[in-house]
């Protein structure tokens, strides 16, 4: 696993964190979970000069 998505799928994990304590989101089992940020992950790092906050935004309106 090259240290770029590392970083990235942490930083996705650790803003979903602190985002699930200030909404009301559904309880994701950790296999759900794990899943959805390696999806999310895949995504951004696929995007050219995409900026991480916007696109966490744009998925946790989804």
């Amino acid at each position: 696993m090259n240290r770029k998505y590392l970083e990235t799928a942490v930083t996705l994990a650790r803003m979903y964190g602190v985002a699930e304590t200030l909404h009301p989101w559904e309880y994701l089992k950790n296999e759900k979970f794990i899943v959805k940020i390696e999806k999310w992950t895949e995504e951004f790092l696929s995007m050219e000069n995409a900026e991480l906050l916007k696109f966490f935004e744009s998925k946790t309106v989804e």
